[in-house]
């Protein structure tokens, strides 16, 4: 009877300190900050980053490359034995990592493992020596290897913050990796974070989700789309250089899919044998020819690391022209799984909708997008400096504020 007792208040203490994790995410990610301070190379971005990490101005996404190795037998049992106490107990049996505390105990509506591409290094000065300006080393991770030893840190900063009344996040799992930039005692699977923008004369617009299902911070303002850098599908062994799925612009594109358009069967790559045809279907060929013939301008902005779980973040921005934008995504969703559009995306506006201070733009008669947020200097501040936002997202507007020129778009 004590052994299930104790377990039941384990368990509680569990779902307790799990929540916190998104409850109190925006203390969490200003005290990260404040004690990591030494590991931001960029003033104003509230990222961790190294020198180079952030280019100087935008790189077109083809001037990244990406690199592939062989998979390694990594189990990270170290770090799997340091963090085991804070797991809770069934029938006097530890659960044995974070993603099977999560799973059973505080499983959101999507909540699986997949194969993801981890990230091994980052060279901003590759140009010497491949004629491109950044490379990124990959090989293949999963993604419950990534909650188990990245979202854990997340997990503890939420245990430390608690037990010292907000003095600290820094536990002993922390503590003993050595540093935020050292991938090899972590499984560091990016996230691929993209700016969207409607690009207009008029007036230029861009999109975020506020997050309700999904597994990870929670009631936070991300940019949409955002999502794990995983295959779509298929033999996880054959992601060499220029293999089916290792390319940016194919995880941006299954995630337009998924979060702007509403298609949920690109949701899970473990239920494809093969990659996913973007060119077989019609939804799927016109945001794969947007994104890869021209007509929507995707550049990288760099590459920072969350500093609550120390997750690399991969910084995109897409800007659309508005007859590209309101054709490609004439089906968009105000809604889906992963959130609902922030602001006024809830309305659809047309040249009869004008009221003073509403957003709109002019569309045709047929089908037309959700409107967005005015891409100006007060909502681009007001979302930048908000710490409910993520700092993914309020890295990817202050960059792409302070490089709007470069990536041609007009502003008011």
């Amino acid at each position: 009877m004590t052994r299930r007792r104790t377990s039941d208040w384990r368990e509680a203490r569990f779902r307790q300190l799990h929540a916190y994790v998104s409850q109190l995410v925006a203390p969490l990610i200003t005290k990260s900050l404040e004690e990591q301070s030494g590991d931001i190379a960029v003033p104003g971005l509230p990222l961790l980053t190294r020198r180079g990490w952030i280019p100087r101005r935008p790189l077109p996404l083809d001037q990244v490359q990406l690199n592939y190795s062989a998979p390694r037998a990594d189990t990270f049992d170290a770090a799997k034995r340091l963090l085991a106490p804070y797991w809770p107990t069934v029938e006097g049996m530890r659960v044995p990592t974070y993603s099977a505390a999560v799973f059973q105990f505080a499983k959101p509506p999507m909540f699986f493992d997949a194969p993801s591409f981890r990230l091994l290094g980052l060279d901003p000065t590759a140009s010497e020596r491949t004629g491109r300006s950044t490379a990124l080393q990959f090989t293949m991770g999963s993604y419950y290897d990534w909650i188990d030893t990245g979202e854990a840190l997340g997990y503890e900063a939420a245990k430390r913050y608690a037990e010292s009344g907000g003095a600290s996040i820094i536990g002993p799992y922390r503590e003993s990796l050595r540093g935020p930039f050292d991938f090899a005692g972590r499984c560091a699977t990016p996230g691929i974070n993209t700016l969207t923008i409607r690009a207009s004369r008029r007036r230029s617009l861009f999109y975020l989700h506020r997050r309700t299902s999904v597994a990870t911070a929670r009631g936070t303002v991300h940019v949409v789309p955002a999502g794990e850098f995983q295959p779509s599908g298929g033999d996880t062994g054959g992601h060499t250089v220029g293999g089916a799925d290792l390319d940016v612009r194919s995880t941006i594109i299954r995630e337009y899919m998924e979060e702007i358009l509403g298609r949920p069967d690109v949701i899970n790559p473990t239920e494809h044998v093969t990659p996913v045809d973007f060119m077989s279907d019609p939804e799927y060929a016109a945001v794969e020819s947007a994104l890869r013939g021209g007509g929507a301008q995707c550049h990288y902005l760099g590459t920072g690391l969350y500093p609550l779980t120390w997750k690399p973040e991969i910084l995109m921005v897409c800007v659309f022209d508005e007859r590209l934008f309101d054709r490609v995504f004439a089906e968009m969703f105000n809604s889906v799984d992963e959130g609902d559009l922030e602001g006024p995306g809830g309305r659809l506006l047309d040249e009869d909708d004008r009221l003073p201070g509403t957003i709109h733009f002019l569309f045709g008669p047929r089908k037309r997008p959700y409107q967005g947020l005015p891409f100006d200097e007060e909502t681009v501040a007001s979302y930048a400096n908000d710490p409910t936002t993520l700092p993914a997202a309020r890295a990817c507007l202050k960059l792409a504020w302070q490089h709007r020129g470069h990536l041609n778009i007009p502003t008011a």
